[in-house]
C-alpha cells in the first residue's frame, strides 16, 4: 500500500499547507510509524530523532514545525473531518504532536482495513461547503483502491 500518497491525501483533506516544513516531517514520520509502531510511544526519544537525521536538522525544529502544522490544520480544517479523523470538534482542545500522529495513524491503519474489503465507498466532506461531496468520495476510493494494488 501506498502509504505516502494515502498520508498526503488525508493532511490536504485537513487542510494543511505543503508550503510548511512539517508537513513533509508528518508524512515522514507515519511512514515510519506504520514501519514501527513503537515509534509513538517514543516520540522525543525515537521519533523525532529519526525525522531530524533524514532531514538534517535537529528533534526541536521538527517538533516545533510539526507543531505548526497541527495548529494550522487545527485552525482550518474541516469540522467534520477533524471529528472523524481526531474524535473532537474544533471547539474542542487541539491535539499534541503525539496524540496527532497517534489518531493519524489509528485512522489510516482503519482506512487500509477498509480497503480489503471489497465494494469500498468513501464518504468525504468538502472543505469549502461542509456537505457530502460524491467527487471528493470517489477521488478518495480510487486512491486507496490504487495505493492498495501498488503496495
Amino acid at each position: 500500500m501506498n502509504y505516502k500518497r494515502i498520508v498526503i491525501s488525508i493532511l490536504d483533506s485537513l487542510g494543511a499547507s505543503k508550503s510548511y516544513t512539517g508537513y513533509d516531517y508528518v508524512v515522514y514520520g507515519i511512514q515510519l510509524m506504520l514501519e514501527d509502531k513503537e515509534c509513538v510511544t517514543c516520540i522525543t526519544k525515537s521519533l523525532y530523532l529519526d525525522i531530524a537525521r533524514h532531514y538534517n536538522t535537529t528533534w526541536n525544529c521538527v517538533e516545533k514545525n510539526i507543531r505548526t502544522v497541527v495548529n494550522a490544520i487545527w485552525d482550518s480544517g474541516n469540522a467534520e473531518l477533524l471529528e472523524k479523523v481526531f474524535g473532537r470538534s474544533k471547539k474542542k482542545k487541539r491535539p499534541t504532536n503525539k496524540e496527532f500522529f497517534k489518531y493519524l495513524y489509528d485512522h489510516i491503519t482503519e482506512l487500509e482495513n477498509h480497503v480489503e474489503m471489497p465494494g469500498l465507498q468513501i464518504s468525504m466532506i468538502c472543505p469549502i461547503s461542509n456537505r457530502y461531496c460524491e467527487s471528493l468520495s470517489v477521488f478518495y476510493t480510487k486512491i486507496l483502491e490504487s495505493a492498495g494494488r501498488a503496495g
